[in-house]
């Protein structure tokens, strides 16, 4: 599957662009705020109808104009699929074949994305909730199911905590034993989903590193819950255990939302012993691992956008992640082509100012 051809109306700086893309590598090269990361902003918004950099829809209109538009032909093999976003201040419209989808959630299982950016390449160095997140989102790219199951247990989270916060009141007993029953039930789904998904993971990014280092460097995706139970039963008693700290600090202190996942190289943990080269290739091998299961669980292939990636990349890497990519739609954005020698020249096209060449 790959996206044929991209026309952007009114979208951040892109006044009116039409796009054809290549079925393989496609590159974009542009000085800083110029529109390249916009560009693959809306390849991203066209697969998800959100974006990877605003939480405001509105935000991505251009500058005194009050409505955007994004057209995109996506290819299987000889189908097509139009599908068109409108955005203005009050509302969001998405027509697949000219027909209106009403959810977001439809809009998913049209083509598949995975998005490299630098802010990927420091989650191993950044707090436990940004691993988690990159877990939960390779799930939801493979289970869109998962993507429900978060969203309502961060809903019940934050009632639940609220309840906590709130323990002089009169229902507070009946409260709290409401969304227990929810929040034990929603903790356990996501224990194993978690489970499952991190042992796939975990062998595909294994064997992408052993290429990579030339099977010299092991790399393990460690899942350390904070609860670990055989059923649910045992998940709501060893909750339940917790209660008393929960009553003591006013929130959850048990639970989905505090377990660990830990990167593993040769043995030792890379957050505190692995090189900031190490770091980058094993997240670079997760998502990588992301591309992988897409393709051996949808029999599909992912669409692969990378936002200025390779410009904080080694000559070695930046190859590992060609080479490896060569049967994908591959749409990359650089400031210069530095680490992209071996990509053929009419490949690369220019961005200034919000205008493609």
């Amino acid at each position: 599957m790959w996206i044929q051809s991209l026309r952007l109306s009114k979208f951040r700086n892109y006044l009116s662009q039409n796009i054809e893309f290549n079925e393989n590598i496609n590159i974009f090269l542009g000085d800083n705020a110029q529109g390249k990361t916009n560009l693959l902003e809306s390849i991203y918004y066209l697969a998800n109808a959100k974006s990877f950099k605003s939480f405001r829809d509105k935000d991505l209109i251009m500058f005194n104009e009050k409505e955007m538009a994004l057209d995109g032909l996506i290819r299987k093999n000889e189908s097509f699929k139009n599908v068109k976003i409108r955005v203005n201040e009050n509302k969001k419209e998405i027509f697949v074949n000219d027909i209106k989808y009403d959810k977001n959630k439809d809009l998913k299982s049209l083509f598949k994305l995975v998005l490299f950016t630098p802010e990927d390449l420091t989650i191993i160095k950044d707090g436990p909730n940004f691993r988690r997140n990159l877990i939960d989102d390779i799930i939801i790219s493979v289970n869109f199911s998962y993507k429900a199951l978060k969203k309502d247990f961060d809903k019940v989270l934050s009632q639940r905590n609220k309840v906590l916060k709130n323990q002089r009141s009169k229902y507070f007993k009946e409260e709290l034993m409401a969304f227990d029953q929810q929040i034990i039930r929603l903790n356990y789904k996501i224990y194993r989903y978690r489970e499952k998904y991190i042992s796939l993971i975990n062998t595909y990014a294994k064997k992408n590193h052993l290429n990579l280092t030339e099977n010299k460097e092991d790399l393990s995706i460690i899942y350390r819950p904070d609860i670990v139970a055989k059923d649910i039963e045992e998940y709501r008693e060893k909750f339940s255990k917790n209660l008393s700290d929960d009553l003591k600090y006013y929130r959850t202190t048990s639970g989905s939302q505090r377990d660990e996942i830990d990167i593993i190289i040769n043995g030792k943990d890379s957050k505190k012993f692995g090189s900031q080269g190490q770091q980058r290739s094993a997240i670079l091998n997760i998502k990588l691992a992301n591309v992988n299961l897409i393709e051996n669980t949808s029999q599909d292939k992912a669409i692969i956008l990378f936002d200025d990636v390779f410009s904080e990349l080694d000559e070695k890497r930046s190859n590992f992640l060609l080479e490896n990519l060569g049967g994908f739609q591959t749409i990359i954005t650089a400031t210069n082509t530095k680490s992209l020698d071996r990509v053929d020249k009419s490949k690369i096209r220019k961005i200034k100012d919000g205008h493609i060449k």
